[in-house]
Formats: C-alpha cells, sequence, structure tokens
C-alpha cells in the first residue's frame, strides 16, 4: 500500500517527490498546502476507491495517517 500511496505522491507532485517514509509530513516535509492536501486525498479516494470524510482531513498529517486510514477502510 505504502508503494502506491508514493505513486500517487510522485504523479501530484509531477516527480517533484523527495524520499517518502512513513513519517512523512504533508504539508512540511511535500510542501502542500490545504488545497493541494484535499485536491491529493481526493486522489486517493478515487484510487482506492473509498471516501474519507471531511472530518478526517485535519488528522492526516503523516504518510502513516493516511496508510493507517486506508488499512482500516479496506
Amino acid at each position: 500500500m505504502l508503494e502506491k500511496l508514493k505513486e500517487i505522491l510522485d504523479e501530484f507532485l509531477q516527480g517533484a517527490t523527495p524520499v517518502i517514509t512513513p513519517t512523512t509530513v504533508l504539508t512540511a516535509d511535500l510542501g502542500l498546502n490545504s488545497m493541494e492536501l484535499y485536491d491529493l486525498i481526493c486522489t486517493v479516494e478515487e484510487r482506492f476507491g473509498i471516501t474519507i470524510p471531511d472530518r478526517m482531513l485535519p488528522k492526516l498529517i503523516t504518510v502513516r495517517d493516511v496508510l493507517e486510514y486506508l488499512e482500516a477502510a479496506a
């Protein structure tokens, strides 16, 4: 699942993706602003065929947070 998420991040950041680990912070480390984060989550929802409630967005801070949500939703 981490590899698929890395692929999505690489596409989303147009190849300017730094090394991504579970502790990578989506905003600080990847430079995403709130609108970009929302767009990223929409892409993740589409690719994984799930819905992430808007109330969860503030809790998705790191790559690990997204992975844990995806695993719980699977």
